[in-house]
């Protein structure tokens, strides 16, 4: 753009890759209109984790007109967001896209080549143009006689057939080519993630079949880590099935305790495991139970059915007031609840989502997403900021997008903005980055999924 004549953005508008491991991180105070730098903050955050340099981008009406945030000695006046967002109601939750059903198993015929499978190709009557042993290497590709590297990996052995036979037939080798593929060997490997001791990617073994209970095994087992909880009645399994990749969903207590071993699966190369946290939908603010509550899958509430599930409405609830945030693909989004009531009752929750109702006259700002104690946070100090909340809330937990932190503020015109804080920028040595906190603010920290 720059040969066009547009002035490249500021520093502050620049976002960088920081470091995935920051240990013992002292924060530094922010400013505040003006601003204002004094020491760190006691309280360390933990290590950021995934903290990737990603915006997350809301799926909400856009605007620009978004009061600025203090930024410190860059331009002064400049709005220091990238992305904003005045609030919608809820649209309608989406269908379930997870399949209850087993996924079919893997049959000869129906894996899918990966590198390290062993073949054997026939061509029927041409021994020349066969092969006894052909390994997919690392590009995917195998050598055939005559034909050179062909692309096999992704491809199930009745594919790669007819894929030679087309090549045979066109390079004039043969009019009517018949080819018969067999895998000998398979050396696939498969992905165990989530909530496990060991997450990464393991070997599906020459000759012998993986069932999910081992590959879990091999993983460590399920786990539960510091503020978070696995729902082994949720596992996912992500397979490509048909040329599509498909998610089904296992419940390990049926393989375990109920003997239900049809569900303990035959894994096949390219395979998914995901272990996930127990989701949970979240009620803070002026209630008389604030916290969370489990529900199953696919469950979904009305706003009154949650709010009575945190007893009802404190003393000092704004009532009008409510908000919901709820996670979506792109990341996050933040929407008005309507206050009329045959409204209200159409708008349904579900796990995941996090139902804030605001207090009439308390000073208060809520800290949500992946930390290791979300809930709302005393406004006692004048210049708390986005970094000492985080520190107060106990920390990003190891799964959180440290540079991909939300702060949500209604604005003078009594909208609701959001304002990217790349709170890794800040621990790094740029607390100009680290706003100051106003009442009914609220801090959101994604999540950096695998």
């Amino acid at each position: 753009m720059a040969d066009q004549g547009v002035a490249q953005p500021p520093r502050w508008l620049r976002v960088h890759q920081p470091d995935l491991a920051l240990p013992q991180l002292g924060l530094p105070d922010p400013y505040r209109h003006g601003f204002h730098r004094g020491g760190p903050v006691s309280r360390p955050l933990t290590q950021l984790g995934a903290a990737g340099a990603i915006l997350i981008t809301l799926a909400a009406c856009q605007n620009t007109d978004a009061p600025p945030l203090a930024r410190g000695n860059y331009e002064r006046g400049a709005p220091i967001v990238t992305r904003t967002a005045t609030l919608p109601y809820p649209p309608p939750l989406p269908p379930l896209q997870i399949s209850r059903d087993l996924p079919p198993p893997p049959t000869r015929d129906a894996r899918r080549l990966s590198v390290g499978s062993i073949l054997e190709v026939e061509v029927a009557g041409v021994e020349a143009l066969s092969s006894k042993e052909a390994r997919v290497g690392a590009d995917g590709c195998m050598f055939m006689p005559f034909l050179g590297r062909i692309r096999a990996a992704g491809r199930t052995p009745l594919e790669l057939g007819r894929d030679l036979e087309r090549a045979l037939n066109e390079r004039g080798y043969l009019r009517a080519a018949q080819v018969n593929v067999n895998l000998i060997k398979e050396e696939g490997q498969v992905y165990v993630l989530g909530q496990v001791g060991r997450p990464g990617v393991y070997a599906l073994g020459v000759g012998r079949e993986l069932r999910l209970s081992q590959a879990l095994a091999m993983a460590g087992g399920i786990r539960s880590t510091p503020g978070l909880k696995p729902d082994a009645t949720a596992i996912r399994l992500v397979r490509e099935v048909g040329g599509k990749r498909r998610t089904y969903r296992i419940s390990f207590p049926e393989i375990a305790l109920r003997g239900r071993l049809e569900a303990d699966v035959e894994l096949q190369s390219g395979d998914v495991v995901y272990v996930p946290s127990q989701q949970e939908l979240f009620v803070f603010g002026s209630v008389n139970q604030a916290g969370g509550f489990f529900l199953e899958e696919g469950s979904r509430l009305g706003v009154d059915e949650v709010l009575a599930l945190a007893g009802g409405f404190g003393e000092k609830a704004d009532q009008d007031g409510l908000l919901l945030v709820r996670r979506n693909q792109t990341g996050i989004a933040t929407y008005q609840i309507p206050s009329e009531p045959i409204q209200r009752s159409e708008i349904l929750l579900t796990s995941g989502d996090t139902l804030i109702v605001p207090a009439r006259g308390l000073r208060r700002v809520f800290v949500l997403g992946a930390v290791r104690s979300q809930g709302g946070i005393p406004l006692d100090e004048p210049d708390l900021t986005v970094s000492k909340a985080l520190a107060l809330a106990g920390g990003l937990n190891r799964i959180a997008a440290g540079n991909s932190v939300l702060l949500i503020r209604r604005g003078p015109d009594g909208k609701k903005h959001t304002y990217p804080v790349r709170v890794a920028d800040v621990v790094r040595g740029e607390p100009e980055l680290d706003p100051v906190l106003e009442p009914g603010d609220i801090i959101f920290v994604p999540e950096g999924f695998f």
